[in-house]
């Protein structure tokens, strides 16, 4: 909320009350365990799967790393958003 400086008005937060006690707050360890978490599981996923994630490249050519890497960063990113999603179900805070 805006208040122009020398105005009478008292500033409010649009902050709920519940978040300003920090029990509804998502903390970045949070986001950094599940980024390094689904890492993990991208790496995985690209050393148990290499030899057919390049025989389907193959063919692409030039774009042949290019397909790799977006694999890879595929899985990264859906496994990311995966984690985000279980850690929010067993915390509590998600709910319809």
């Amino acid at each position: 909320m805006y208040v122009p400086h020398g105005s009478v008005e008292k500033e409010q937060s649009v902050i709920p009350e519940s978040d300003r006690e920090g029990t509804n707050r998502v903390g970045s360890v949070e986001h950094h365990l599940c980024g390094v978490g689904s890492l993990l599981l991208a790496v995985g996923f690209a050393v148990l799967f290499y030899p057919l994630l390049v025989a389907l490249a193959l063919p692409l050519e030039a774009l042949a790393t290019t397909a790799l890497v977006s694999a890879v960063v595929l899985v990264w990113s859906v496994g990311w958003v995966g984690f985000e999603l279980l850690w929010e179900w067993r915390a509590g805070r998600w709910s319809r």
